[in-house]
């Protein structure tokens, strides 16, 4: 069996309107949101192997925080440009090409595209994926080559504001 994670990037600022697209860094509710759902999914249980990131500055960010709490290695670590440019297609190759001792990958990465592609993985539509929020998918292929839109399916969804209300008890 294989699982993915996906992760939509924490809240960017939109405080630097001069800034490329790709150099948005985190706000402050993004900076404190990454760690908090980092070290939510270690209290789940969930522990990525690897970390396949968007070259965009607020998906490196907050996937170096779930880096950070998972102390994944540098070269378990890298970026992927198809994870902010590419279509669902390319996603689904990102997969395909993982070499097959990666036993959890992490993708970091954008809407639309993140929830357009977790809804393919669903019946049950997901209206949007907010930011730092954690997609689950588990697939019966044996092979990374093996995984498509057919053999695998959302199994857990994690959202920052769901996630610290259930913690605050509200």
């Amino acid at each position: 069996m294989k699982e993915v994670l996906l992760i939509r990037h924490a809240k960017s600022s939109w405080e630097y309107p001069h800034l490329p697209d790709l150099e948005r860094p985190l706000n402050q509710r993004g900076l404190r949101d990454a760690p908090f759902m980092a070290s939510f999914l270690r209290s789940q249980a969930i522990i990525p192997s690897n970390i396949i990131s968007s070259p965009a500055a607020r998906a490196w960010t907050t996937a170096e925080y779930f880096a950070s709490e998972f102390d994944i290695a540098e070269d378990r670590i890298w970026k992927e440009t198809e994870l902010y440019f590419g279509s669902e297609e390319d996603w689904l190759d990102c997969i395909h090409n993982l070499d097959e001792e990666v036993s959890l990958p992490a993708f970091f990465s954008h809407n639309p595209l993140l929830t357009f592609f977790a809804n393919r993985f669903t019946d049950d539509w997901i209206d949007n994926v907010p930011t730092c929020g954690i997609v689950c998918i588990k697939s019966t292929a044996e092979e990374w080559s093996e995984f498509y839109f057919d053999n695998a399916a959302v199994d857990k969804l994690f959202f920052p504001k769901r996630v610290r209300k259930y913690y605050e008890g509200n």
